[in-house]
């Protein structure tokens, strides 16, 4: 099986693939068709083991000087890096190379968006986490860092409280509609836009690092076990609110600039960050623990414990 699965690698590499990966300028995006493995053992939509795999098999077909060979071995590093089991539970896998979102239901792609990430000097992080909240209508909180920015050019529409700039929920809010929380993420979110147009760029490096998601009403839809149509009418309301999801669903912010597509095949992503250039160390990756749901007797402990006043003073 292995001698059969090199042959097609090999055979699609040196073959018509081969032509296609040099015909396309650096830094665009490149298929290769010669990781795809045969339809009777991979059929779309990929799983996330799936897609592993496929990365393993042209790593072993790839020569060390094919320009694709950087993508594939960093991209194997940060996934060991990840350590997460994509292929059980939810699970959203946030592709910050790609600029693109999927969301996996027990290992198999359910959805899948375009988003924007962070510009090269406000960097998306990576980071594994989970989904705390949806939130509909959010008001955005300026983070510190652009305040002055947004003061210097008037600060029409804001509040200010204790110091900090707040923007009301409405169509200029740069949140949009949705904004999906993420545990302990050190103000990354997952959230709408107030400009959709951004989406149809193939730059789409644009933000301070929050990762802006085309389709967010779906994967809000997902989150919370209900339709579009459901959030939709939730929207309608006008009222800012946070609902929890149900089940636990694991975030994966990565930079991985080889993955898969819609049609199982894989596409070598521009090296926006630069991670993948001989010498550059290994990039960083931050993991969110969540603490085990508390014993019987510690909430009975906590129950026992006075609540404080409301206003001390």
């Amino acid at each position: 099986m292995t001698q059969t699965r090199r042959f097609l690698v090999r055979s699609a590499l040196y073959g018509t693939a081969s032509a296609a990966l040099v015909s396309q300028a650096a830094g665009a995006q490149t298929r290769l068709a010669a990781a795809q493995m045969p339809a009777p053992i991979l059929r779309p939509p990929l799983s996330a083991p799936d897609a592993r795999e496929q990365l393993r098999i042209a790593r072993s077909a790839l020569p060390p000087s094919h320009r694709n060979r950087p993508a594939v071995d960093r991209t194997l590093e940060r996934l060991d890096d990840m350590g997460l089991d994509l292929g059980t539970g939810r699970s959203i896998l946030v592709n910050i190379a790609a600029a693109e979102l999927i969301a996996y239901d027990d290992g198999l792609e359910v959805l899948r968006s375009r988003v924007v990430v962070g510009a090269n000097r406000t960097r998306t992080p990576q980071l594994a986490t989970f989904v705390s909240t949806v939130r509909f209508h959010p008001p955005w909180y300026v983070p510190a860092s652009i305040a002055a920015e947004i003061r210097a050019a008037g600060a029409v529409g804001f509040n200010q409280t204790g110091g900090r700039l707040i923007q009301p929920p409405g169509p200029t809010n740069p949140l949009g509609p949705l904004r999906i929380g993420l545990e302990n993420s050190d103000g990354i979110f997952l959230h709408g836009t107030n400009r959709p147009g951004l989406f149809a760029g193939s730059r789409r490096s644009l933000s301070h690092g929050c990762v802006r998601v085309e389709r967010v009403r779906d994967l809000a839809a997902w989150l919370l076990d209900t339709t579009s149509a459901s959030v939709d009418s939730t929207l309608a309301t006008g009222r800012t609110q946070d609902i929890h999801p149900l089940r636990e669903v694991q975030v994966a912010l990565a930079y991985l600039t080889i993955w898969p597509d819609r049609g199982g095949q894989l596409v070598a992503h521009g090296d926006t960050y630069g991670l993948d250039a001989p010498g550059v160390r290994r990039a960083s990756f931050r993991r969110v623990y969540r603490a085990p749901p508390p014993s019987i007797e510690q909430m009975e402990a906590a129950a026992r414990i006075p609540p404080p006043d409301d206003n001390p003073l």
